[in-house]
Order: structure tokens, then sequence, then C-alpha cells
């Protein structure tokens, strides 16, 4: 047996003690004393009431020590993009749709039967399921169809109110969805703006192929004039002629506002040719602005494999980030969850390292701890201005994720098996340490929609919505 056995441990862990023979990536750790190589360091770290006390080669005595024998220790992770207000719809009735266009039409018919029990019901289940799995801070879009709204979407007020009943536990971070040509009506933009800045939200927009670019730069304006961070979902498609990123990073070049920017998806980056794909890059790259991977849904809808006929073919593109050429150039870039459960993807789990190895397998990423640990963790901390940046140091708060692989091969191939949550240095509660059980969510959810709900349970897969 492991000396790694959380078994043993006592329910309460000391106020001080020592984890010892504990692996950390290089990239991870604020200790001038250590050299930059190795990629990956054995360390014993002193947890002192909740936070990092000292770092050391080895546990030097004087508390308790646990002794991790290998064990990898993380950072709690980021989730810089989600989609906490449609997660579970594939538990509300709906089945997943494999063509993103008619995915956001579905999503945006389906708009009119959600109440106020039933997000609380989906948002509060993504919620303690990201917890359990070690997640300490997670950025959500909104869907926002109507910029002038004086309220702002159901989704919006909600998602507000749980912030404050999560905060302490998961730091909820809140950006709107709107297309870009909702604001070409400059008062409703301005009423957009305000709703996030009073309510510390982000401007997101979907910047999607052949959208008016003339209005990317009333984005920055709102911007700046509102103190908003930008976040904008772009290029979603494999389609090179059609790539808006350029225009993106070329504005937040301009207007000096690339640390405050980031974009998702980015797939066609994937696609073109190299010369065309590397000059984006170097603009990316100049721009200063983070990008964000997000392998589940774009690997699962991008080259749908559905050809004119209705017949299925194997895919053959697939809808990745170039990661190696990014990192070659210093862009910041983050991997996260985006969908989970809907109509846009009927998995994930909101489990960062999980889809690390998912990535880590789509990409070709070697010793992806070592490596790119950060993509989960210090990246969109940093982005999002979280409190902390995720880099273990002495004052650092003792907020880890333990798990019992001692090299990334072992980590991603058994993700979830042997991992321990802690925060302020103590274990999760037993109630918070597993993620939910979908009956409970469905229970939740019945008599919220009774009838679309029975059709998906007798069919095998839920009803698809009309569009």
């Amino acid at each position: 047996m492991s000396p790694f056995d959380p078994a043993r441990w006592p329910a309460r862990l000391p106020e001080r003690y020592w984890l010892g023979g504990v692996q950390v990536p290089a990239m991870l750790l604020d200790t001038p004393a250590l050299p930059a190589a190795p990629p990956v360091h054995t360390l014993a770290l002193l947890v002192e009431r909740g936070r990092i006390a000292a770092i050391e080669a080895r546990a030097p005595g004087g508390a308790a020590t646990f002794d991790l024998d290998g064990a990898f220790a993380l950072p709690a992770f980021v989730d810089i993009h989600t989609h906490l207000d449609k997660g579970d719809l594939l538990a509300a009735g709906l089945g997943p749709e494999r063509d993103l266009f008619t995915a956001v039409d579905r999503v945006r018919a389906d708009y009119a039967r959600w109440t106020e029990t039933e997000l609380r019901a989906r948002i509060g289940f993504a919620l303690r399921t990201a917890f359990a799995h070690g997640t300490r801070a997670i950025n959500t879009y909104i869907d926002w169809p109507e910029p002038g709204a004086p309220e702002g979407p159901l989704a919006w007020r909600v998602m507000r109110q749980m912030r404050q009943q999560w905060a302490g536990r998961v730091d909820l971070h809140v950006t709107s969805l709107a297309s870009i040509d909702r604001l070409a009506d400059a008062q409703a933009a301005e009423t957009l703006a305000r709703h996030l800045a009073a309510g510390g939200g982000a401007l997101g927009l979907f910047v999607y192929p052949g959208a008016p670019l003339q209005w990317l730069p009333r984005a920055f304006d709102l911007a700046l004039r509102h103190g908003l961070a930008l976040d904008f979902h772009v290029d979603e498609h494999l389609d090179p002629p059609a790539a808006n990123i350029g225009h993106v990073a070329r504005l937040a070049r301009e207007r000096g506002f690339g640390r405050r920017t980031v974009c998702g998806h980015a797939c066609v980056l994937g696609a073109l040719p190299e010369g065309e794909r590397d000059r984006l890059l170097d603009e990316v790259a100049a721009s200063g602005l983070t990008l964000v991977s997000l392998p589940y849904t774009n690997l699962y809808l991008q080259d749908n494999g559905v050809t004119t006929g209705g017949t299925r073919r194997t895919p053959r593109r697939r809808g990745l980030l170039p990661w190696h050429e990014a990192r070659a150039r210093g862009i910041p870039l983050a991997l996260a969850s985006d969908n989970h459960r809907d109509v846009f993807f009927p998995g994930g789990d909101l489990d960062l390292l999980q889809a690390l190895a998912l990535a880590a397998n789509a990409a070709q990423l070697d010793d992806a701890l070592g490596g790119w640990a950060d993509t989960l963790t210090t990246t969109p901390a940093r982005f999002l201005g979280s409190a902390w940046d995720g880099r273990l140091r002495v004052g650092a708060p003792a907020d880890l994720v333990l798990h019992a692989g001692r090299t990334s091969a072992e980590v991603l191939s058994r993700p979830q098996f042997g991992r321990q949550v802690l925060r302020a240095g103590q274990r999760l509660a037993a109630a918070d340490a597993t993620p939910p059980d979908f009956r409970e969510l469905s229970r939740e959810l019945q008599p919220q929609r009774p009838r679309s709900f029975a059709q998906g349970l007798a069919a095998g897969t839920a009803p698809r919505a009309a569009a």
C-alpha cells in the first residue's frame, strides 16, 4: 500500500502539518531558491492555519507529516469558459445537436421555458460538481439576447444571487454572451455595459462568420468607458477564408487592451494554411490577449460528420487550437470546460483535470502536467483578476488538488482516481467531496418540465425542441 493513503488520515487535519514527497510543476511554483529545471519538483509543503507556511526540499519534522509518496499537488482549478445557464439541459428534456448554429437556435427557442427554480437547480448542480472536482473559480456566460432589456435576462439575476451564496467556495465570475451585431443599437449597448459594470461582469460577444465587424471598435469603447474586460467567442468554425481573430487582436493591440481581452474557440486557426496561421498567431502574440481552448465541445461540433444526405461519416478535421504554436510565441493559453451535458455537448462534468487528459491526447502534449498545468490554474486566474494567481508560494492559500499519480501519464490515465481536494488546508466534507448524483437533478427538474422529461426517459434520448 502506498504511503499516500488519505483513508488513514484523521477526519480533520491538524492546524499545522507537512505534506512530504509532493510533486509540483515548476511553472506553478514561486520560490526563487529553486532552479527553473526540472519541470517538476519533489518538495514538502508546510500547511499552517489554512495557508502554505513553508516550501522545503523535505519535511524537517516538528509537525505531523503526511507522506504523499510522489503524488502531485496542484493549486485548485480556475475554469474560465463555461455555460452554466445552459448546463444539464439534457436532463431537462432537450437532446444534443451536432451543428453549432442549429444548437444556438434551439437554445434560443427554449429560453421561454426557463424558470428561476430550474436555473437554480441546474446551476447549483454544476457548482457542486465543479467544487467536488477541485475548482475554486468559474467564469460563466449568460446568454443576453436583448441587451436593451432594463433588468437583464433572468439567468443574470439568478447568477448574481448564486454568486453571493457560493462566496468562499467557488468564486463565480459572470460574462454576457450577445452577438456582436447587438451593439448596433448604441442605447441598448450602453444598457448592457451598465448592467455588467454594476454587477461586476465582463462584456462577452459572439463574433460569428460574416459578422458585421464595424461594431468591434464599439465593444472596445464600451469596455474602456465602463471598466470591463472583453471576452470574445470567435472563429468557432473550420472555414479558412473567414478568420476574425486577427481583427480582434489588432484592435486589442491598438487600444492597449490585450491583457484585458480573451478569445475563446478560434478553431479556424487549426485549419488555416501554415503561413496564414503563423501570421495570425504573431498578431495575437503582439496584442497580449489570452486564448482559450475548449476541446470537449469543439471536437464534438466541428466537422460534425453529418453529410448533406444525413448519413454519418467519421470527422476528418478537428476543432482544436494550435497549442504548440501558441506556446512557442508566449501567448497566454487557458483550457476550459465550455458546455456540459447540453444541446452543444452531451458530455463533460466541469472537471478540468479530465479536460487536460483529453487535450493531452488530442494535441499531443508531452508531460502535460509538467508543461501545461498553467492552462487550468495560473493563466485563467490572472486573466480573471483572482486574489490569488494560483502560484504556490509562502502565504498562498492551501487550496490544493492532490492526486495519487506520480507522472503525467498516471494522473491523466486515471484523472478521477485517487484525488483529494483541500480547501484552506482541510479535506472537503464528505457531502462535498463527491459530485452530486444525476438522479437528484432529475427529481428537481421533473416538476419543472414534466412532459419533456417523461418523453426523454421513455425514448432513451431526450426529444428535440423546435428550432
